[in-house]
């Protein structure tokens, strides 16, 4: 069985929906009510069908979709530096949630 990197939303109640096995990632606001009122991507559990907002069925995709957003985004470096989010990074860190 394989799992999916999607981009989904909670769930009307706040929870985390049941198919998302690793999620939360990298919130993008969608202008909806919360507690849906940003789009997350997660992992799927291992052998879901559930898609949720839509795949990212590669690293590609999941950078193409971080560099949509998260272009004026920063983050620290491990000596304290702020620095410009690494959109690669965080797609090949994502993309490893994969399991084929």
């Amino acid at each position: 069985m394989a799992n999916k990197i999607i981009k989904y939303n909670l769930e009307a109640n706040g929870t985390i929906p049941g198919y998302i096995s690793d999620g939360g990632y990298y919130p993008k606001a969608n202008g909806g009510s919360s507690p849906q009122d940003w789009d997350l991507i997660g992992a799927t559990e291992n052998g879901s069908a559930e898609t949720g907002l839509g795949e990212l069925a590669n690293k590609a995709a999941i950078k193409s979709y971080l560099d949509s957003y998260t272009s004026e985004w920063t983050e620290r470096n491990d000596a304290g530096e702020e620095v410009a989010f690494d959109q690669d990074a965080a797609a090949t860190v994502l993309w490893a949630k994969k399991i084929s």
